[in-house]
């Protein structure tokens, strides 16, 4: 059997610390979308598990991914259950059109996906924001 490693490296957040801000509505709304209205949750016993870990989205941090409009951000896990939705900044011969062009352009992205799902201000969210991603996972 062999080992498969991976890198988690840019600007980003943890997701699993998002979870106690998810909007339930929000949640319910970007499932239908992303199932062309074949899914619709029940508002009253709704769970986000059932929807994560291969249901419809691999994780929250996949689930991110499909709130971002502009394909620029990733998802990555460590492999011990910690998820991270970030920008993996790209040499300059490597970047595309649509990449930011800054820090602080690629924070305001983040937010933009987290206020999909989450009940967090732009401030709020800022906090959870690491400039400085650097994880590796096995398995």
């Amino acid at each position: 059997m062999s080992m498969s490693y991976w890198m988690c490296e840019g600007v980003g957040i943890a997701t699993n610390a998002l979870k106690p801000y998810l909007d339930t509505l929000k949640c319910i709304e970007l499932i239908k979308e992303q199932s062309n209205n074949e899914i619709i949750p029940d508002e009253k016993d709704f769970d986000i598990e059932d929807y994560l870990f291969g249901q419809l989205f691999e994780n929250l941090a996949d689930m991110l991914c499909h709130c971002d409009n502009t394909g620029t951000l990733n998802w990555g896990g460590n492999g011990d259950g910690e998820y991270y939705f970030y920008y993996s900044p790209s040499y300059p011969w490597d970047r595309r059109e649509n990449e930011p062009n800054s820090i602080v352009e690629a924070h305001e992205r983040i937010k933009d996906a987290v206020q999909r799902l989450c009940n967090l201000t732009r401030e709020q969210i800022e906090a959870f924001i690491d400039d400085d991603i650097y994880e590796y996972g096995c398995g």
